[in-house]
């Protein structure tokens, strides 16, 4: 028979190990796995990448993986395929495949205004929108967010004899430099990489919008909403803490932006992110507002894309995950 101190050790050391093992049971429970194919590798993106690069999706216990999928089409069909969770692009591109059947819904934005400023040398006598009149302008093929902007505007200012010379989206400042252009609309960080090398701003669409557009924003299925809703909402609640944390600490967003995009001058990307944040294209939470997602809504109209009443921001926008993000302290 075992003795009364002996009994008692053992005792104590059952408690011991249940105590242990209790402290330990939150580090058993793996992260839930989520991938986000984003349309490219992008200074526009540095939310989601702030939020991969400072932890903050696995604090909302998640394990991301982030893939480049080379376009907003073909992240969003990664989506519908099942190859991904999320996606990161133009919320008109979930909206045009809904059209076509598909189920996406737009969950937090990401790029909230329009980051695309047209450039000229500066010694030329362009100094505003007026001064297009027969001048040929560079922009990125079709389809582009920053050509559709520039044919806007030319439409609205009744200046039809612009030509344009559309080229692959990055290389925008060549045919200016080449002598065949007399401008280029461009996105970040290519505006800094120009104003570094002697360009001017000629006009600035991040001002015209004031950070009031839907640019850029996560979607998914709504068959993952209702089947993997905590998914959701810990994946928008890290975008908007990501979101948070740039705006008061802008030196987190840089040094992020720096390590993502090594290859760039650092003056460059630096000068690229504090543009971004300053013009309100870095929201400061998640949230979609009617107000954004009407007026990218409204330029596909006017080139055409959606026909007038065929969408609705109810049918297209789940804000509910955001708002809980952003509730909290």
């Amino acid at each position: 028979m075992e003795s009364l101190t002996m009994k008692s050790l053992r005792s104590l050391f059952g408690i011991a190990l249940i105590s242990a093992s209790c402290v330990a049971a939150p580090n058993t429970f793996a992260a839930e796995k989520a991938v986000i194919y984003q349309a490219f590798q992008s200074i526009q993106y540095l939310p989601l990448y702030v939020a991969m690069s400072e932890g903050l999706f696995t604090k909302h216990g998640l394990d991301v993986q982030k893939v480049t999928a080379g376009g907003g089409a073909q992240g969003v069909a990664a989506v519908i395929g099942g190859h991904a969770d999320f996606s990161l692009q133009d919320p008109m591109t979930a909206v045009l495949a809904n059209l076509k059947g598909a189920s996406l819904v737009n969950v937090a934005m990401v790029v909230s205004g329009v980051p695309v400023w047209m450039v000229a040398p500066a010694n030329s006598p362009i100094k505003s929108i007026d001064d297009l009149k027969d001048q040929t302008i560079s922009a990125a093929l079709p389809p582009s967010t920053s050509t559709y902007l520039l044919q806007n505007l030319l439409k609205s200012k009744g200046l039809s004899n612009v030509k344009l010379n559309t080229v692959a989206i990055g290389t925008e400042i060549a045919p200016v430099s080449a002598g065949r252009a007399a401008a280029a609309v461009l996105y970040q960080p290519q505006v800094e990489q120009a104003l570094a090398n002697g360009y001017k701003i000629v006009y600035d669409f991040a001002k015209q919008y004031d950070g009031v557009y839907a640019f850029s924003t996560i979607d998914t299925l709504k068959s993952t909403i209702q089947k993997r809703p905590q998914v959701v909402q810990g994946f928008v609640s890290a975008i908007a803490d990501a979101e948070k944390l740039m705006q008061t600490s802008p030196q987190v967003a840089y040094r992020v932006a720096v390590a993502e995009f090594p290859s760039l001058d650092k003056s460059v990307v630096e000068a690229a992110v504090k543009r971004l944040l300053d013009q309100k294209i870095y929201p400061a939470t998640p949230g979609i507002s009617k107000a954004a997602f009407q007026t990218g809504l409204d330029l596909q109209v006017s080139i055409g894309n959606i026909k007038q009443g065929e969408v609705t921001y109810e049918s297209a926008v789940d804000n509910s995950f955001a708002e809980k993000a952003s509730a909290k302290p």
